[in-house]
This record gives structure tokens, sequence and C-alpha cells, in this order.
């Protein structure tokens, strides 16, 4: 939809969009590095008991 045909509310909408977006790809990134922490966490602990 060109830009000059977009209304408040969908603009406010569209950019409320992209800001949910961006929180979830970051939201992604952290519980795959808490995710990829605690499977290294656990390796090291079983070596430690071998």
């Amino acid at each position: 939809m060109p830009e000059e045909n977009k209304g408040k509310a969908e603009k406010a909408a569209e950019k409320a969009g992209e800001a949910i977006g961006k929180g979830l790809k970051k939201g992604v990134g952290v519980a795959k590095a808490f995710g990829k922490s605690a499977k290294d966490a656990v390796s090291k602990d079983e070596e430690k008991k071998k």
C-alpha cells in the first residue's frame, strides 16, 4: 500500500509490528544463548564426573 494512502492507525500498527518483530528476534537470541550455555554446563559437569 502506498505511503500516502495509509492512515495514522495503519502506520502505528506497522511500527508496533516492527517493534514486536525485533523484540522476538532478540528474545530468540537470548533463549539460544541461554540454552547453549546450559548445555555446555551440563557437558562440563558430565566430563568432571568421568
